[in-house]
């Protein structure tokens, strides 16, 4: 063997580099999937530096939790460092220059947080530090935000930020006004962090850069006047702990350390009582089943009281202003006095009685059997306050003593329980104060605002329903055996026992961990790009059976004599074999190396000219030695199968035969599958076509696809049909027509080697024209209602939520939009969405997402409908949108996504579930009843408004927005409302835009697959040289017959060129036909953007390298001596 493998060096090497090529390839493609998941792995490793854990919360909590867990013995064995934070949302802008930067990550850090980072460990706090003659506090931003804001250290910016609120923003009695919802904080940009380690971090698993700034703790709590709190701890586990519970011993750990105040909850002693309440004003519904359960345990007495504002009370003509009511039940024996004026218990109160105090009742002129009517504030839509008034009949009056006389049943109302006098109010509702007489000034002085009428609990849960709650407070009594003191203890013990940090807001995340598991990503970019590069992984197999078959019929005479003097057919076979295998397995093991360089190349163009595709330039090579090893078997088992078929090819020819060099058996030219199926598909085409056309399914593209794969096939039978008629006749034109005439003659000497030749190049140039046209732009078609835009102009996102409504005049006032502003006449409609923020679901996102954006559709919007879906619920194809309220399962949510999120990223599809967890962090199943297609929507799931604020109640107000306008008008729309919103970070960008931004991604990958399918074919025009040379080979005496009668050389090369160019022209030509026809829908649809140039030159380099093969070929068989050919014939 070692003598052959030498003496047929020539032949080997040529088969080595084809199995070099295959296997560069094929590894190649498996390296790029691994250096994707390895980077993405190295980033979430980078932006989290040694955090691992990450506790969160709705509300502001104490700081010194971080350090009370760092006092936990149990702790302590699991975990090493904590540290505390305050994480924000918000944005910038450059003090001089007016830049902005919208929807920032604001981060409030100190040393604690600094040491989690080993480059930051010393250096952050010290550019925190405030500066000996530095005018403003210091600031610490990232290259991204630099960039954005075109900053420099020394300038100074202004963040704008939310006001943290105790009580929720959508109930009555929360703020909505501009001023108490949006802070101002101005800094001096001390140091700016380059876009990697700490100048990266971010919780969310995305790989574009984050704009981070970073502010001193001290300086952010004081801007938000939240002295020692804040909202976040990073935790660091111990590397040497190696417990799989470790979670599990953190929310122990929660458990032993956290305070009431910490869940929400205050319990004080007030006359004898014990009165749980919540700084909140409304107990969290999360937590009452615990407390309730509490209390039952401790069999202690209590009662709920609900106690909330009335704008009036009227009775006979009279009218009360602004007073409070108390719902409650009948009492326990335990609280004291609750009578009638006649000194009677007071009786349990009907769904429509009420109780006046003697106060109420002698202002009102009120007597039992009177109708009282209440009038008071609830939320309605979009946030509004609506007035709503409910008539009850007077039951009785109560005397003001004893609990009718307890100021503590009303909590403290912001705006009204500070101020010493009514006048004063100034309450986040609206009042009239000129309704206030000096005998309510009186009464305030002597009662504050002790309730002035009683009603039914259920009935005021009932009229003031919300979904943060329905009790102000729980009153309860010594349980039995027990003082006050130790009933006090042993509740707070057993709720601190019972929670769970969900139930109080609080998220406990391994945020390392999920990171890590997504960092599998949601492409698989091997498989994508063994996809990518299936043309050159085909090309180079069929290469090196080519060159295989060619060198072992120069050797035919060899393997004849082999036969002939009585060497076993598999002995032959076996001989052949295993020295293939050899050359085979040394081409595998040489391209290992060009394994590591195509795909370094690979990485390469994604990082530079293919950025688009990833988003950001962050990829590095990773070589795993697994994907090397299964690149070389899988690679050796694809070119062993090709050497194997096409030896079992010459096990057919007989050895008088190979003697004689024949290396080919004949060719049967019996055309009966041709004709059958050139009718066939080309029948099949046409009614299709027909039939598409006049169901006005023009815009169909599977339908389209069909009529163009019928058609190339029934193009290639036809060709069949052509090569395989033995009489032909040519009308000469041009004496060069002679041997044109000569060269498609040529062909039909070996037809099925000649159709091979045509479907390979035919099929390729299908694949690579109708995918690589299919690229697409979006302009005015998103204002259709039924386009990827729905028929907005307009879609934007703020960092700070907004409350007020757009579309009415009185909340963009309030909103301090300017009215006069001649763009505001041009907003048709404005949709407002509730947005959980999450990570990116679309394909912007490398990252697998786990917690994905999620929106919350307004019934205007389920109303309105719009968009163009994919896929729906039948019957609900006209406007499947009213789906996202149909009644499911209780914890099944019906759920409308993008079809290329759901389908590519989420790997999912119409009618399947995405199990994710609540606010509360109880398991719920996202169902999708309809799939949107190409939409703006591609990075979120929605659900509808009820369910999401059902599901999500602590996320109060709207940062999603949709912006109904006509296009000539959209852009100065959307500077007014940037312009006009800046301090809500309010960022506006044409759907368009959006829509193209996802676009882009696919765009790329279609360039990607055009490059690298484009190589493939010009590799496969090598073979088709090497079938040329093949020719040349079995033709010698036949070219030396003509040379013999008179044919110059030169005349012979131009035949053999005639013949090639003839296979590659024609294939060209199929394939590029039956590929427009394919995608005809998408060429006549609006946006589309075509690179006939780059498609153009991709068939003309096919072309040419074809020539340029078939010429090195020409040029090798013109030294293959004709005598001792001619002498044979």
């Amino acid at each position: 063997m070692r003598r052959s493998l030498i003496h047929y060096w020539r032949l080997h090497l040529a088969v080595l580099l084809g199995a070099a090529v295959a296997t560069a390839v094929l590894t190649g493609a498996l390296l790029v999937g691994d250096s994707v998941r390895g980077s993405l792995r190295d980033l979430t490793l980078e932006r989290l530096g040694r955090i691992d854990y990450a506790l969160l919360s709705e509300r502001f909590v104490r700081e010194n939790i971080a350090e009370d867990l760092s006092r936990d013995d149990d702790f302590e064995l699991e975990f090493e460092n904590t540290a505390p934070a305050i994480l924000l949302n918000g944005n910038a802008t450059h003090a001089r220059t007016r830049a902005r930067a919208a929807r920032i990550n604001i981060h409030g850090v100190d040393h604690r947080f600094a040491s989690l980072f080993n480059e930051a460990r010393d250096s952050l706090q010290i550019h925190l530090d405030k500066k000996s003659g530095q005018l403003f506090p210091s600031l610490v931003i990232n290259a991204s935000l630099q960039q954005e804001l075109n900053a420099q250290v020394g300038d100074q910016v202004l963040l704008n930020f939310e006001q943290p609120s105790d009580i929720h923003r959508e109930s009555v009695l929360g703020d909505k006004r501009s001023i108490e919802v949006v802070r101002t904080l101005r800094l001096t940009i001390t140091k700016i962090l380059p876009d990697r380690g700490l100048g990266r971090f971010g919780l969310l698993t995305q790989q574009t850069f984050p704009r981070n700034a970073f502010v001193a703790l001290p300086i952010l709590q004081d801007a938000l006047d939240e002295e020692d709190k804040t909202n976040a701890v990073f935790i660091a586990q111990r590397t040497d702990s190696e417990n799989a519970s470790r979670e599990h011993a953190l929310r122990q750990a929660l458990r032993r350390t956290f305070s009431l105040e910490d869940l929400g909850l205050a319990l004080t002693q007030t006359r004898g009582q014990l009165a749980l309440t919540s700084p909140q004003l409304l107990i969290a519904p999360a937590l009452q089943a615990t407390i309730d359960s509490s209390l039952a345990e401790m069999r202690a007495p209590n009662f709920h009281l609900y106690t909330y504002p009335a704008n009036s009370l009227t009775a006979n003509g009279n009218l009360l202003p602004y007073s409070t009511i108390t719902a409650l039940p009948t009492l326990p024996e335990e609280f004291g006095d609750f009578r009638l004026m006649d000194g009677s218990p007071a009786p349990a109160l009907a769904a429509d009685e009420i109780f006046l105090n003697d106060w109420a009742a002698e202002d009102l002129q009120a007597s039992p059997g009177d109708t009282v009517a209440v009038s008071y504030y609830v939320v309605g839509p979009g946030e509004q306050l609506v007035t709503r008034t409910t008539p009850f009949r007077l039951q009785g009056v109560i005397k003001i003593e004893g609990l009718a006389a307890d100021r503590d049943l009303t909590p403290e109302f912001p705006g009204i329980h500070e101020v010493d006098n009514m006048q004063a109010w100034d309450p986040p509702f609206p009042i009239d104060l000129k309704l206030i007489r000096p005998k309510d000034e009186a009464y305030w002085d002597e009662y504050r605002a002790t309730p002035k009428a009683f009603i039914a609990l259920a009935t005021g849960q009932r009229l003031w329903q919300s979904r943060f709650g329905t009790l102000t407070a729980i009153r309860l009594a010594a349980a039995p055996g027990m003082d006050l003191q130790t009933t006090q203890n042993q509740l707070e013990e057993n709720l601190l026992k019972r929670f769970q940090p969900e139930q109080a807001g609080f998220a406990v995340q391994a945020v390392k961990a999920q990171g890590l598991a997504a960092s599998s990503g949601a492409t698989d970019f091997s498989g994508l790009f063994i996809g990518f590069s299936f043309f050159l992984i085909v090309s180079a197999t069929l290469l090196v059976g080519m060159l295989f078959r060619l060198g072992i019929e120069q050797r035919a005479n060899e393997l004849g004599l082999l036969r002939a003097v009585g060497f076993p057919q598999k002995s032959v076979t076996r001989r052949a074999l295993q020295e293939a295998g050899v050359v085979a397995g040394l081409g595998c093991l040489l391209g290992l190396g060009g394994a590591i360089a195509y795909a370094g190349l690979l990485i390469t163009g994604l990082r530079t000219w293919w950025v688009e595709a990833i988003g950001a330039a962050f990829l590095q090579l990773h070589v795993n030695p697994i994907s090397l090893i299964a690149g070389y078997l899988l690679a050796m088992a694809i070119i062993a199968l090709t050497i194997w078929l096409t030896l079992r090819q010459l096990r057919k020819i007989p050895a008088p035969a190979l003697l004689h060099g024949v290396t080919t058996s004949e060719e049967t030219k019996s055309g009966r599958l041709a004709p059958i199926l050139f009718w066939a598909a080309l029948g099949s085409a046409a009614v299709l076509l027909i039939f598409t056309l006049l169901q006005g399914s023009v815009q169909s593209p599977v339908l389209f696809f069909a009529c163009g794969a019928l058609l190339l096939i029934a193009g290639l039978a036809g060709m069949s049909l052509w090569l395989c008629r033995q009489e032909r006749r040519y009308r000469r034109i041009l004496p060069i027509t002679r041997l044109l005439e000569m060269g498609m003659r040529n062909t039909v000497r070996r037809p099925g080697r000649s159709m091979l030749s045509i479907a390979l190049v035919a099929c390729a140039c299908f694949v690579i024209v109708a995918v690589g046209a299919s690229r697409r732009e979006f302009g005015a078609e998103a204002l259709l209602k039924n386009s990827g835009g729905g028929g907005f102009a307009l879609v934007a996102e703020s960092a700070v939520p907004l409350h007020q409504d757009l579309n009415a005049a009185s909340g963009r006032s309030e909103l301090g939009i300017a009215e006069e502003d001649s763009a505001l006449a041009h907003l048709t409609q404005a949709i407002a969405m509730r947005l959980l923020p999450g990570e990116d679901a679309s394909c912007l996102n490398l990252y697998r997402p786990q917690k994905p954006r999620i929106l919350g559709v307004p019934a205007a919007q389920i109303e309105r409908g719009g968009f163009a879906f994919q896929e729906t619920l039948e019957g609900a194809a006209a406007n499947p949108w009213p789906l996202l309220e149909q009644e499911s399962e209780p914890d099944v949510i019906p759920a409308i996504g993008d079809y290329n999120s759901v389908r590519w990223i989420l790997h999912l599809g119409f009618g399947q579930d995405f199990a994710m967890k609540n606010e509360f962090g109880e398991e719920i199943k996202l169902r999708f009843v309809a799939l949107l297609q190409s939409s703006i929507f591609q990075s979120e799931i929605l659900i509808s408004e009820e369910n999401f604020v059902k599901h999500f109640p602590g996320q109060s107000g709207y940062s999603y927005f949709l912006l109904e306008a006509p296009l000539a008008q959209a852009q100065a729309l959307a500077q007014t409302l940037e312009r006009d919103l800046s301090d809500y970070g309010f960022d506006a960008t044409p759907t368009s835009e959006k829509l193209a931004g996802f676009q882009v991604v696919e765009n790329t990958y279609l360039s990607v697959f055009q490059t690298l399918g484009g190589l493939g074919l010009l590799l496969g025009t090598l073979g088709l040289g090497i079938i040329l040379l093949r020719n040349v080979i079995e033709r010698r005496g036949e070219l030396a017959t003509l040379r013999a009668f008179g044919f110059r050389e030169a005349t012979l090369r131009h035949m053999l060129l005639f013949e090639n160019g003839f296979l590659i022209f024609t294939g060209l030509v199929l394939g590029s036909l039956s590929a427009l026809l394919a995608i005809a829908p998408h060429l006549a649809a609006s946006g589309v953007q075509v690179p006939w140039f780059s498609l153009a030159l991709t068939l003309l380099a096919v072309f040419a390298s074809g020539i340029f093969a078939s010429l090195v070929a020409v040029h090798f068989s013109a030294r293959i001596p004709l005598l001792p050919a001619l002498k044979a014939e």
